[in-house]
């Protein structure tokens, strides 16, 4: 029989992030029964603090947390931009048509509207390009396949005017 244990800061996650775990509808407050030991020197650190809803509302697992660092939005931005190329450069090998196909393949299924956001992604271990073709009007999502160049999916998107004025 294999024995597992579980550590202390196992226990520690597990003590103070009760309402991620389970339903925050279902948790109506601090349990006072769950003991946390500490370890040594955690008198040292300081808390996070968190702000905890218990409504059955859109926020359901909104937690408001406070670090020590604050990262600027562009900084962010760069640095989502940065994983998402070096996640296209990986896997761009596995491609067998290029991006410039794809996009080819976008502008022939709706010709005369601009081929925007084209990137290669992948669905459900899928390799696929994914391209917006759009004017002033339409909107359409193309899903190409990064193997053939064939158009997988060809779907109109609502614009906004029809998300705002839908019945």
């Amino acid at each position: 029989m294999k024995m597992r244990w579980i550590t202390l800061s196992t226990l520690a996650v597990f003590a103070f992030v009760q309402p991620a775990l389970a339903g925050e509808h279902l948790w109506r407050g601090a349990d006072t029964s769950v003991v946390a030991i500490a370890p040594a020197g955690a008198n040292d650190l300081q808390p996070a603090t968190s702000d905890v809803h218990h409504g059955m509302s859109d926020d359901l697992h909104h937690f408001d947390v406070k670090s020590s660092v604050q990262v600027s939005r562009q900084d962010l931005r760069e640095a989502y931009e940065a994983s998402r190329d070096a996640y296209t450069r990986k896997l761009q090998k596995f491609a067998k048509c290029s991006p410039r196909d794809a996009e080819k393949a976008v502008a022939a299924a709706h010709p005369g509207l601009k081929v925007t956001h084209l990137q290669l992604r992948n669905i459900r271990t899928n390799l696929v390009y994914t391209g917006i073709a759009e004017d002033d009007e339409d909107k359409y999502l193309v899903i190409v396949d990064a193997g053939n160049g064939k158009v997988l999916l060809d779907r109109e998107l609502p614009t906004h005017h029809e998300k705002v004025f839908a019945d």
